[in-house]
């Protein structure tokens, strides 16, 4: 049996960084299980297993945030009470044709059934360090377990792209951004070595004996991470990250614990 195993998933990515003090690295299921209440909803199932097992790991709340069981609210909620703090600030002045553009105050004299004419609804589960974005699961996609993952684009709750075609790379994406930003700070380990040119980042894969086809597949999965190729040697105590561009591996690091 192999000791390497590839692209292993978010949860696991927590589980070999912080192996060194794997204690408190999940979130209580009854603290879940209180916001699926209260939010009327399931938590799709790799965001879940997530939030049980790794939603406590300090990386996720060291460059951008996660949004804890207690904080996690629906986009629309979120422009309703918007709408309710700027009715009153409407109230005390005349609003001019260009202020009634504002997507804010169209959506206000609309009934919300109406609103998705406008934009759609997403359950937000993230935000970017200083609130420039936030990402969300679409309402319509939670019934998946693994759906994609949408950020919003202009600073607001109206307009959203899809940034991961999948729950388990936006996740990946979020902590290696982290551990690139100093987030390495926050793990125990034996060395941080980086690789930025091609024959480094091969010379170190082969003498590491690093299966290529398997690092490198060919075809890739529906949900599978385009630009991020992962491998934990469990004899070796070592996790190969491999960051790619238009396909071509441009960063590597290899972290020994």
């Amino acid at each position: 049996m192999s000791n390497k195993k590839y692209h292993i998933s978010a949860e696991e990515f927590i589980a070999v960084l912080y192996r060194n003090t794997p204690s408190h690295l999940g979130i209580s299921e009854e603290a879940i299980k209180k916001s699926e209440s209260y939010l009327n909803i399931k938590i799709p199932t790799v965001y879940r297993n997530f939030l049980i097992h790794s939603g406590n790991a300090k990386i996720n709340d060291f460059l951008h945030h996660i949004l804890f069981p207690e904080e996690i609210a629906f986009s629309y909620d979120i422009i309703s009470e918007n709408i309710c703090d700027m009715k009153e600030e409407w109230k005390n002045y005349h609003l001019s044709e260009k202020e009634k553009k504002n997507p804010y105050y169209i959506l206000s004299q609309l009934p919300k059934e109406a609103w998705h004419t406008i934009t759609k609804n997403y359950l937000v589960i993230w935000y970017e360090n200083q609130g420039v974005f936030h990402a969300g699961i679409l309402y319509e996609d939670l019934k998946l377990p693994d759906p994609p993952v949408y950020i919003t684009v202009d600073d607001d709750f109206f307009e959203w792209c899809c940034c991961s075609n999948s729950t388990n790379s936006f996740l990946l994406s979020m902590i290696i951004e982290a551990l690139l930003n100093d987030g390495k700070n926050t793990i125990k380990y034996k060395s941080y070595t980086t690789y930025e040119t091609q024959a480094d980042i091969e010379q170190c894969l082969q003498s590491n004996t690093i299966d290529m086809d398997a690092f490198f597949p060919k075809e890739y999965l529906p949900y599978f991470c385009k630009n991020i190729r992962t491998c934990w040697d469990s004899e070796n105590n070592k996790l190969f990250i491999c960051l790619l561009k238009q396909e071509i591996p441009h960063t590597l690091i290899v972290i020994e614990f």
